[in-house]
């Protein structure tokens, strides 16, 4: 997505019945709480996904897939460090974010590989390669596995951002924006960095990136266009030189063109060029607003020049007006595309609440109202269909770090949330008990970016007691996972990474 730089760290319909149903659904009281499960068996991504014409297939069965963006698994510009920088993104929130992407059905995430230019990319300079600042895309690939997620790494932003884009390679050799398309020197410069990044061995799988299953595809960039070109002319001769590089060096993993489209197209909007080039499997397709006749036109073009086509980003929420959230699904899955991915999830903060993220698009599983909340229904509902297997309902992890915060009210807790809760059950104890547990609330919820010490709910019967809290998350379907650790008067549990 191109996105606007505002001065804060970002990066990236149902009404009625359907909503009372789902808000019946989170609103399960104790009644319907079961003692804590265990997670599902770890999910597995064995198998290459494959292309037959315009159909993705893995062994040898059609694979098609709702999922989402993650674009911060390598460098966080959402939390950055005293001198206002970015952030390599904690286990935790990488972990989380894969939760959320699961839990609503998802199976496929795309995420930005292209870190170039900045002191903790990976290659900072130009030729110089920083092999350390590979470690928190390896471990999400990792994480990914065993949340049975597949990866679309995009190489390279169209857009010049905190993670470097066309014009740094540009920029190394004080040549303009178009000859990032032309060059052979910054050609040549590109693709050095794709060979380097796919040939990476992850210390986590013991994998070159290349031999990996979990990425599914390599992204030829995220949205590129020569702005600067006579009528954004686009020759389609960059992604031929782009698509064959990557499959002489990843043979055995897709390729998708990322060539951006015009947001006002609504018909024959894909590039003929691009759909003839055989290295070329995957066309991919941005919607802000969603657009019904574009993803039918297109669609059938990428069909027609035997591409699978995918929708790669798309305007879940509706923040930029355009078709409904269920009336597009429906489009997206009997177009025959092969899979559609929201922009994008927020995971939950390290401390509480969740990550600040500001560009209107956020996700925070599942969702901050009525509304969002049940667009993920709509969400889960069209990934059981499309990919033929229902979402899952994992227990969430025990939460950890639970404090108390002085308020005017009475006894303020936060602590740190994680996907897949919706919310959680709280209870309290007289100090130094070993029994009589008593419920408080079942129905708090975190999906907010809160406050420093700010509480995520207030105890407002407490006065007079010295009393021990704990808390514990509830799925979707109302499976309560583990609880936190027992917190007495002036104790605060600490997390992990």
């Amino acid at each position: 997505m191109r996105r606007l730089r505002p001065t804060t760290p970002r990066p990236r319909l149902l009404r009625g019945l359907v909503l009372a149903v789902l808000a019946a659904l989170l609103a399960v009281g104790s009644a319907a709480v079961g003692l804590p499960g265990s997670s599902p068996a770890a999910a597995q991504t064995t198998g290459f996904v494959q292309r037959d014409g315009s159909r993705l297939t893995l062994n040898g069965a059609t694979f098609r897939f709702s999922g989402t963006n993650v674009y911060w698994l390598g460098l966080d510009d959402n939390v950055r460090d005293a001198a206002g920088q970015p952030t390599v993104p904690s286990r935790f929130r990488i972990d989380d974010a894969f939760r959320a992407a699961q839990a609503t059905g998802g199976t496929v995430v795309r995420t930005w590989g292209g870190l170039v230019g900045c002191a903790r990319c990976i290659e900072p300079r130009p030729g110089v390669f920083q092999d350390s600042a590979f470690d928190s895309i390896d471990y999400a690939v990792a994480s990914a596995a065993r949340h049975g997620q597949r990866l679309v790494v995009t190489l390279v932003d169209n857009w010049d951002y905190y993670h470097g884009s066309k014009l740094t390679y540009t920029g190394w050799r004080g040549l303009p924006e178009s000859a990032f398309f032309s060059d052979r020197g910054v050609i040549a410069d590109y693709q050095a960095y794709v060979t380097h990044f796919v040939q990476h061995v992850n210390p986590y799988t013991g994998l070159a990136y290349r031999d990996d299953p979990t990425i599914m595809a390599w992204e030829t960039g995220n949205e590129m266009w020569c702005q600067t070109c006579s009528g954004n002319y686009w020759d389609g001769s960059w992604t031929r030189a782009i698509a064959d590089h990557l499959k002489s060096v990843a043979p055995r993993q897709l390729v998708v063109d990322g060539h951006g489209t015009d947001p006002g197209c609504r018909t024959d909007c894909l590039h003929a060029p691009s759909l003839d080039i055989a290295s070329v499997d995957v066309v991919d397709d941005h919607f802000y607003p969603m657009q019904l006749d574009r993803v039918r036109s297109a669609a059938a073009t990428a069909a027609a020049h035997g591409k699978a086509y995918l929708v790669g980003e798309y305007d879940w929420n509706n923040h930029r007006g355009g078709s409904g959230l269920q009336d597009f699904l429906d489009t997206v899955r009997l177009s025959g595309a092969v899979g559609a991915l929201t922009w994008s999830v927020v995971p939950h903060a390290d401390t509480a609440g969740f990550v600040d993220h500001d560009d209107g698009f956020q996700y925070f599983f599942p969702g901050r109202d009525d509304d969002e909340r049940a667009r993920t229904g709509t969400l889960r509902a069209f990934a059981a269909k499309v990919s033929g297997a229902a979402a899952s309902d994992a227990a969430p992890p025990a939460p950890c770090g639970l404090a108390r915060v002085a308020t005017g009210t009475g006894t303020g807790l936060r602590w740190r949330g994680a996907a897949p809760a919706v919310r959680y059950v709280v209870q309290r104890r007289a100090a130094g008990s070993t029994a009589g547990w008593q419920n408080l609330t079942w129905q708090v919820r975190d999906q907010a970016v809160l406050p420093a010490s700010g509480a995520l709910w207030v105890d407002t019967t407490a006065a007079g007691r010295r009393s021990e809290y704990r808390v514990a998350g509830i799925s979707l379907r109302g499976t309560r996972g583990p609880w936190s650790t027992a917190v007495p008067p002036g104790v605060t549990t600490a997390c992990g990474s």
